[in-house]
């Protein structure tokens, strides 16, 4: 049998200890937090667990929502956004015990979704339904 990344990071344990540490910082964040107003923290855990899980390579697979492009088209998402993001995780990769080597792994594969979700105006944003809002928060000064 195959080893995944799955495996070699630890599995859903740490994937899940890196999510509780990432959203503890992201809805906390002065900037970031805007993004998450009416989702439970649970709901934001758990789905992200669920899609890190299948995309380091859990079987049978877990997750069954939206791909980040659909999912995050209505919002404002700036490279800068999404670097103060990334940056986040790493700092929530080296709290929770994660190698050297799995990290960089798992953080080039947060990189690699980075042009499926930043924009460069408001105007790029899209209602996923008719009843939705575009999400663009400003720098807090």
């Amino acid at each position: 049998m195959t080893t995944t990344f799955y495996d070699e990071v630890g599995g859903r344990p740490v994937i899940e200890k890196v999510h509780t540490l990432l959203y503890g910082k992201l809805l906390s964040h002065p900037w970031l937090q805007g993004f998450f107003e009416g989702v439970s923290r649970s709901h934001l855990e758990d789905q992200q667990t669920d899609f890190m899980s299948d995309l380091f390579g859990v079987s049978p697979k877990v997750y069954f929502g939206k791909f980040p492009m659909p999912a995050h088209q209505h919002l404002h998402i700036t490279e800068e956004i999404f670097m103060v993001r990334h940056s986040l995780l790493e700092q929530s990769l080296i709290e929770a015990g994660v190698s050297a080597e799995h990290r960089e792994r798992w953080l080039k594969q947060d990189m690699g979704m980075k042009r499926t979700v930043v924009k460069q105006s408001v105007d790029e944003c899209e209602k996923r339904y008719n009843s939705d809002t575009i999400i663009s928060i400003p720098k807090p000064r």
